[in-house]
């Protein structure tokens, strides 16, 4: 078969690469002519490229069972295996930018047998008698046995031919900038997942530990909060950075200095949209399926285990049963992340808030995790599993009803420690030389 694949993240180059070793013709379209080799990748229509990236346990075993050749170049480019404490080698993580691990990947997919690289912009996908037979790139007709939508977040092109999605605004933003460890100097706290995180009244912090001693701070807060915004700036920022504990270790010009400006990140949503149902042979992978919160880190793994779906079920089933299989897996694997980002971002929303948890409505992770620490350290037996995808949402409903229960009766999270948000507008409006508004 000829397999027209629009779009070249890491779902795409995962569908095409296993597409072409059962024997199909790939062609691989992307607006992005690709990276050139001692320059830096401004990589066309995405967004969050230089922002950070979390690659889960998920993704390395899949690269490593079934794309070695890649897994290689990744670890070559100088992705490092992080294995968090407390859980098994199974659970290892990679550590890499997420430019470098799409730049290695690239080169891989580029060169390899019955995969054709075409740049342009595509128009339109080509139906004729119900049946998807190509695409239409800057004027040029392809046609395609096969058409996979993988363009990511701004790829809509298969959206009418599917149903109606269901789409949630995270009312989240971002600030982030890079850095470098300075020679000879050692990380700074660490407390899980990719690296360090706090939860403050207000907002969120994170710190993504990358490849060659790079890492990525973070600012996560209410999308509405435009003081927070000015995060944006770089005075800002650093002011930021000191004032929060954590960051201020591992930003301290002793120990690091920036590699790249303060990248901002906003109109993130939850997305989910199931295949086409009018259509034959033409489905969505990645992003294009279903998008959740990046502050989860989940997107990336979510993406190319459904362009391993994809090629599973069209390798036993046949190309008139993808759009049916893809379906069935995202209703049972995919959708459950959706659902639990929705009441995960209403939940944190509220904390940020300052409103107390209403039993009635959504348990957030942190809550929950915050009640274990509290009351019930036997949970973390339960959480961890799910913090590392090992299990789905649905693990951590007997814990949500026993919080719902400790709410009833009086408990509530104790308030976290640092700055509160009031604390750090006063901050940047200081160090932007602006009057605080009263």
């Amino acid at each position: 078969m000829h397999v027209a694949i629009l779009g070249s993240g890491p779902a795409g180059m995962t569908a095409a690469l296993l597409l072409t070793r059962q024997g199909h013709r790939i062609t691989l379209v992307d607006r992005d002519p690709g990276p050139v080799p001692g320059q830096t990748w401004n990589r066309v229509g995405v967004m969050q490229f230089h922002l950070p990236h979390g690659f889960r346990s998920q993704c390395r075993r899949l690269l490593l069972d079934r794309l070695p050749e890649v897994y290689a170049a990744i670890l070559d480019a100088g992705a490092t295996v992080v294995v968090p404490d407390g859980v098994p080698d199974t659970a290892a993580m990679l550590s890499v930018r997420r430019s470098v691990f799409e730049r290695a990947f690239w080169a891989v997919a580029s060169d390899a047998p019955g995969v054709t690289r075409m740049t342009g912009h595509v128009h339109r996908i080509e139906v004729e008698d119900g049946r998807a037979v190509g695409i239409v790139v800057d004027s040029v007709f392809v046609a395609a046995d096969l058409v996979v939508d993988a363009g990511g977040r701004a790829g809509r092109l298969s959206s009418p031919f599917r149903p109606l999605g269901r789409r949630v605004d995270c009312g989240m933003a971002y600030a982030a900038r890079q850095y470098r460890l300075r020679p000879d100097a050692t990380p700074g706290p660490v407390n899980g997942g990719p690296g360090f995180m706090a939860l403050h009244r207000g907002f969120l912090v994170m710190v993504f530990q990358h490849d060659g001693g790079t890492f990525a701070v973070l600012f996560v807060r209410p999308s509405d909060d435009k003081t927070l915004a000015l995060l944006r700036h770089t005075d800002a920022f650093e002011a930021a950075c000191r004032a929060v504990p954590g960051l201020a270790e591992w930003t301290d010009p002793d120990r690091s200095e920036p590699i790249d400006a303060v990248r901002a990140g906003a109109g993130l949503t939850n997305e989910y949209t199931a295949q086409p149902t009018e259509v034959a042979r033409l489905v969505a992978i990645g992003d294009a399926f279903a998008m959740t919160n990046p502050q989860g880190a989940r997107g990336v793994t979510l993406g190319m285990e459904s362009a391993a779906v994809l090629a599973d079920v069209l390798r036993d089933q046949g190309p008139d049963a993808v759009g049916a299989g893809l379906d069935a897996w995202g209703s049972s694997q995919l959708l459950p992340w959706f659902c639990d980002h929705v009441d995960w971002d209403a939940a944190m929303l509220d904390l940020w808030a300052g409103r107390p948890v209403d039993p009635d409505g959504p348990i957030g992770l942190e809550v929950v995790a915050a009640a274990a620490r509290d009351r019930h350290p036997e949970w973390f037996a339960t959480l961890m599993p799910f913090f590392g995808m090992e299990v789905l949402p649905a693990a951590l409903d007997p814990l949500r009803a026993a919080v719902r229960e400790m709410v009833r009766q009086g408990w509530q999270p104790a308030e976290p420690d640092g700055p509160t948000r009031d604390q750090l507008a006063a901050l940047v409006h200081a160090a932007l030389a602006e009057p605080v508004p009263a």
